[in-house]
Formats: C-alpha cells, structure tokens, sequence
C-alpha cells in the first residue's frame, strides 16, 4: 500500500522542530500556513553590461555559468528583454519608475528626474513590505526635493561600501587572531552578496515579506576579473563573426577573458545566494529575478560599450523562478522590457503598481493565463549617444530590429534567422516595403508615447557626446556610425576613408 499521504516533504521537515535541529538550523520560520497567506518576497538581482549572450542558457559557447543556467529552467527564461534606453542612469530610472526616459527625464548619465517619479520599492514598501538594497545606485538625486531620497530603499543601504583598491576591489578592515587590525582586498560582488546573504537571513525570521534589490558593478569595464576566472578564457575564447578583423577583434580579444571571468564569478556569487533562500526555507516563496542594465557590444560591428540599439548593447538576460506560479522550464520569445518589470512583479505579489506608468504587466504569460504578450513590441530610444543629438529610435519586435535617427532608416535585421545582426535590410530592395511598414511603425509609437525628435536635456554628460567630443572620441574603434566625424571623413575620403578612419582610432584607443 502507498504511504504517499503520510510522506513528509523534505521542505515541510526542515520546518519542523525536528528537522531544523538535524540541519544545524535555528531561528523563527513561519508555517506554511502564514507563508501562503502573505506575499512573495521579492529578490531582484542585476548586473551591469552583462549582455544576453553572456551565458550558456543564452548559447553563449565560451563562458561557464552553471547556476545561471539551472536558475533558468527553474522558472521562465526571456529571450527578448531589451533596455529601453540602454545605459546605466537612464535604465535604472525606468527601472524604478516604470516611466521611459522621455517620461521621467534621465536622458542620459546624470540627468536628474524632470518630475516627480513614484518608485516600485515606495509601493511595497506602502503594502507592508521591508526594502533593502546593496550595490551601485547611479541614479541622480532628484527632482528638486521630491525625489531626493532612494526612491523607497533605506539610504543607508545604498552604494557599494569599503574603500576602492581599484576595479572592482575595496579595501576592508578586520582583525586578525591577535585582535591586531588587518586591512584585505574584497571583491565588491562578494562583499556585496554577503549584506545580501544577511539581509535574506534576518528578514525570513519576520512575519512581514520583504523586497530586496542587488546591483553588482561587473562586467562593467574596467575589464577586470579575478585572476582564477580570466585564467578559464585565455587562449579558448571563439569571437562571434560579428567582430571585424582589425581593432575590433584586438579589443574583443583582450577584454573578453576578463569579462567573461566576471560573468563566471557572479554566476558563483549568485549560487550562494540560491542556497541562503533555500537554507532561510523562503525559496518556494520568493520571487527571484536576475537581470541586467543593459549589454556591451565588446567589438561586435565594431563599436564598445553600451548606448546602441544593436542586440549585443540593448538586449539582456531576464530570468523569472516563483515555484508557487510560474511553470519551470519556459522559454518567451516576446518582448519584454525594463519599464513592465515594475507592474508586472507588483501583479505577482498582490500590489497596485504606481499610477501613470508606461510599463505593463507581463504576469499573466508568464504565470499560463494567457498565451500572447500583452504587447508585441519594445520601444527603445537614445537621445544623446555616439550618434549626435537627437540620437536614434527603435522598435523591438519578436521578429524584427529597427532603428533609425532623425535623417533616416539606419538598421533593419530578422533577428531571428540573423540573430548576430550580420545582414543589414534598410538597402535590400526585397526588403522594401517591410522598412517602410516598420518606419511607420516606429513614427506612430514615438507620437503615441509622447517621444519627439525635439526631445532634449540640459544636464548631465550631454556635452561629452558632441561629434569627435571625449566621450565619442574615447569609444572609437575605426567603424564609422551615423553622423560621426569618422563618417563624414570616410565619405569624404572615399574607399580610402576607412582605412584612415581606422589607423586614426588605434592611435587613440593604444593601451586601452
């Protein structure tokens, strides 16, 4: 006969008295009565410049991330998550607010909020949620004196504590056994998944559900890793055929040991924080996201860094696990993007989301209710970047890629059959009338949402961006974009202008 009724589930004896005592636990846990009758927890986790292609989940054939990738079947994975405005300030801001950068006002790095912006930790922390927080922050302060607190975390919490031992190191005082004083180098992503670790410890003894936001710097440049992991990728790395020959792939090949080497070293940090869940007893009731803030094209097409509307630049990693609603093991295809994380974890845990938002919730194709998305494209934009103001716009299909600048269409790619983005459509005359279709596309969602080419800011690193200015001038790798001094040389120049285009960025770019 069958004792399956009788049987006690490994989790349901970890609660028990009993069995917190045969595993060395103590501390208070809720029944799983009072865990079903609250809210989840939320824990959202994200990186910086860790693009979608950055893990073997996302068919990535270098680097090593075995947490990540169980992480992924645990739950849902996005293949198409897109930064709506892919750099840091401007993607956090959406992030937080639901708003896209045209709404709240942080164009670009630096700019402060052009309205008041109601923050999602503000909404569950009015729910009865405990909020905390580690790691970068890089939002500006404000808009005036309304937003000048963190946006609903404790300002104690934010920012990556220790003195800096440069990169992603800091210095940190303990004593040794001789109650001498002692001053060691710490990896900022430990450091930070230790206060994690705490936080997760003591905030599952209360009764009151909690949410928790981590924000690790790599693999941010510098391109820095702890030398165990970059030792993994030298001499093995297979660059995708994205990256021209020339300085691109010298600069891919020099950076990518090291930030891979980082991308392995978070995966190893993000393990230890799956078991902290699983030892606290919270982790069938916690909401667990990983993420990041945008991409980095690392000398794909030939450009670096983030502020592209390229794949390698706009597109992340989103993986979702919350055992109670959502069926391990999926894989969306649609597009999904920063400002609908907000409403959509607030419709999971049972919270109104903020009013007047521009995202919107995904919960229902994520938990089976539905099978299509709530909406079938992403709307990215980037008003100060290498391409001089008013920048570019795109539109993210499931399907397609589009971007244009104010003179015209710039890029179409099947992102689908060409998922690298080898084969540019905007001049395949086969292709015509789909790049019309999409231009027109494009021109109604920037009237809908309220965009303009007229759009600008008056602060932040604005001036930096001007054509041939430092900061375009710092990012060159020889390839021309639209409306860059290499472009108008090049077509000045001729054939030759590339050539010359390219000795002209390895000078600047030496040593780098």
């Amino acid at each position: 006969m069958s004792d399956s009724k009788n049987r006690v589930s490994r989790r349901q004896f970890i609660q028990t008295g009993a069995g917190m005592a045969a595993l060395g636990l103590s501390g208070i846990r809720l029944s799983g009565a009072q865990q079903k009758s609250r809210r989840p927890n939320i824990l959202y986790v994200f990186s910086d410049m860790q693009r979608a292609t950055s893990m073997a989940c996302y068919g990535d054939p270098n680097v090593h991330t075995p947490a990540l990738d169980g992480f992924a079947g645990q739950g849902a994975r996005l293949d198409a998550a897109m930064a709506n405005t892919p750099v840091c300030c401007p993607h956090r801001a959406s992030l937080m607010t639901g708003l896209y950068a045209h709404h709240h006002g942080v164009a670009s790095n630096g700019v402060r909020f052009t309205r008041h912006a109601r923050g999602f930790a503000e909404q569950f922390r009015d729910a009865g949620y405990v909020t905390g927080y580690a790691g970068k922050w890089h939002i500006p302060a404000g808009y005036g004196s309304e937003n000048s607190l963190p946006l609903g975390f404790p300002a104690d919490q934010i920012g990556e504590k220790g003195k800096s031992a440069g990169g992603h190191f800091v210095r940190v005082k303990s004593r040794d056994a001789n109650g001498r004083e002692v001053e060691t180098m710490v990896y900022k992503p430990t450091l930070l998944t230790d206060r994690t670790i705490r936080f997760i410890e003591e905030r599952s003894r209360g009764d009151k559900p909690w949410l928790f936001v981590l924000s690790w710097l790599p693999p941010h440049a510098p391109y820095k890793a702890p030398s165990e992991f970059r030792k993994h990728y030298e001499g093995r790395l297979q660059l995708a055929p994205n990256v021209p020959d020339g300085l691109p792939k010298e600069f891919a090949s020099a950076s990518l040991p090291d930030y891979y080497g980082m991308v392995e070293s978070l995966d190893v940090e993000f393990k230890r924080i799956l078991e902290a869940l699983d030892r606290a007893g919270v982790a069938e009731d916690t909401i667990v996201c990983y993420s990041s803030d945008h991409g980095d094209m690392l000398g794909s097409h030939g450009y670096r860094a983030k502020r592209w509307p390229h794949e390698a630049s706009a597109r992340v990693p989103f993986l979702i696990r919350y055992p109670r609603a959502i069926r391990p093991g999926q894989v969306i295809d649609d597009p999904f993007s920063t400002i609908d994380v907000h409403p959509t974890l607030a419709a999971l845990a049972g919270v109104k989301p903020a009013s007047g938002i521009d995202g919107v919730d995904y919960s229902p194709l994520l938990t089976g209710k539905i099978s299509r998305p709530p909406r079938d494209y992403v709307y990215l934009e980037m008003v100060y970047a290498y391409v001089p103001w008013p920048g570019w716009r795109a539109l993210r299909t499931r399907e397609y890629s589009y971007a244009r600048t104010v003179k015209g269409p710039w890029l179409l790619t099947n992102v689908l059959k060409d998922p690298l983005q080898l084969k540019n459509l905007v001049d395949d005359r086969a292709s015509r009338a789909l790049l019309e279709e999409m231009d027109k596309r494009l021109a109604a969602l920037m009237k809908e949402t309220g965009d303009s080419w007229d759009y600008r800011s008056t602060t932040g690193d604005i001036e930096s961006w001007a054509p041939g200015g430092q900061k375009e001038d710092s990012q060159n790798l020889g390839v021309p974009w639209p409306g860059s001094e290499e472009a108008a040389k090049a077509k000045q120049e001729g054939a030759g202008g590339g050539r010359k285009a390219r000795k002209r960025a390895r000078k600047r770019a030496a040593g780098t």
